[in-house]
């Protein structure tokens, strides 16, 4: 989405604030800090409500885009053990299949360069329909 609005250089660090020195220095300033309150909004409102407390004392965009990925781009072992953990999640009677933790487990895995069998990933699928009859 940043990078489709034009904003990812913002987050990236790659577009910079101008100085003020610069010909034009004001309506540069001004223009810059309208795209990086832009860039910065969309990132937050990107964010589960319920996960925002993670980026609680991020300072900058930067800052937030970084502890975001510290978080959710780990490829350690024990990162992938609690991964793992909620493919064992049962379907919810509530909501539809695109909101279940499962197929959030395996998109989480597959960021990680996992790769699940699609047999595999079958019998998961309905392993995890029959937890939810019992």
């Amino acid at each position: 989405m940043l990078t489709k609005n034009d904003l990812w250089e913002y987050i990236s660090g790659q577009k910079v604030k101008p100085e003020p020195a610069a010909a034009d220095g004001n309506a540069l300033i001004e223009a810059w800090t309208i795209a990086y309150r832009k860039a910065r909004s969309d990132l937050i409102l990107s964010i589960y409500p319920l996960e925002l407390s993670q980026i609680r004392g991020c300072e900058t965009s930067r800052a937030i885009w970084l502890k975001l990925e510290s978080i959710y781009a780990s490829k350690e072992p024990a990162r992938k053990a609690t991964l793992s953990k909620l493919i064992h999640q049962r379907m919810q009677d509530s909501g539809g299949m695109k909101e279940n933790k499962f197929f959030d487990a395996i998109d989480k895995l597959e960021g990680m360069n996992i790769q699940i069998n699609g047999d595999l990933l079958i019998i998961m699928l309905l392993y995890s329909f029959l937890l939810r009859e019992f």
